[in-house]
């Protein structure tokens, strides 16, 4: 392959043993520069391997609703220390084949064009950033797998406030659970491309201000919230095609629970549906 457009490879997640097999994976693949490991303060203590880069952080001072707070804080850490043009974001709790990820490579690179830009930045973005499926039935949702783009337009998905007054803060509940309380706080991947698309609609931060009305399950305005949703979401989020995302999820593996991963996709929206 010549002429190969290198990209660095976010892990943002707790740093395990499974973490440095990532890192590892990764590294194979030709066009991966660096993988940057983005963990915890109290993780266990860094392998040095070369090409392999550590950002330890800090824990927020509140996990968020879903750990939301977790994944801004060492996602966000973790891409500022990319050096290259474009860039990729992954769990540490799964691993995407090195045929799907070499199939993502070029599909992003020859779709990664961009519809609209932000309000008041009409440099902006540079790119649109490619998920694995969005929610067709969710607000302003993807599936947060993996997130694929230019490096400065990952910075500024992730460069949003923490989540205050969280569900977690006020009662106890096990994640599992959370399904239970949805139309008492913001979904995850709500919160984070409610965030990113305010930049394109500046009525989205007006849903932000008041999200009990227009963001949760149930919200008394969530038939207007979701057709501005509708209106914005594709344009900036653009889905790869399903036939090419292929992952491994260890969290379930370790669990001991059966997972059919092919009926989990089915309830997204897809390239070839046109998302």
């Amino acid at each position: 392959m010549l002429n190969i457009e290198k990209i660095d490879v976010v892990v943002q997640g707790p740093y395990t043993d499974f973490t440095d097999h990532l890192a590892d994976h990764y590294l194979k693949l030709s066009f991966v520069n660096n993988v940057i490991i983005s963990c915890w303060e109290s993780d266990k203590d860094s392998v040095k391997k070369r090409g392999v880069k550590y950002v330890r952080n800090k824990y927020p001072s509140s996990p968020g609703t879903d750990n939301k707070n977790l994944q801004i804080v060492s996602s966000l850490n973790g891409l500022k220390e990319c050096q290259t043009r474009f860039a990729v974001k992954i769990r540490s709790d799964q691993k995407f084949t090195h045929e799907s990820m070499s199939k993502m490579y070029h599909f992003f690179l020859q779709n990664n064009e961009r519809d609209v830009t932000f309000q008041y930045n009409n440099e902006k973005p540079y790119n649109k950033i490619f998920v694995a499926g969005h929610y067709p039935y969710l607000l302003f949702a993807f599936r947060d797998h993996i997130f694929w783009g230019n490096t400065d337009d990952l910075i500024d998905l992730f460069n949003i406030p923490l989540e205050q007054n969280s569900l977690v803060d006020t009662i106890r509940v096990p994640k599992e659970r959370l399904g239970n309380y949805c139309k008492y706080f913001t979904r995850t991947e709500t919160y984070l491309g409610a965030h990113y698309c305010s930049n394109f609609n500046e009525e989205i931060n007006h849903f932000l201000l008041l999200p009990k009305e227009h963001l949760h399950d149930e919200a008394v305005y969530w038939y207007h919230t979701k057709g501005v949703s509708d209106s914005v979401t594709r344009k900036v989020f653009k889905s790869f095609p399903k036939s090419i995302i292929d992952l491994e999820w260890t969290r379930w593996r370790q669990s001991g629970f059966s997972f059919n991963f092919d009926e989990y996709l089915q309830c997204s929206s897809w390239d070839e549906e046109g998302f």
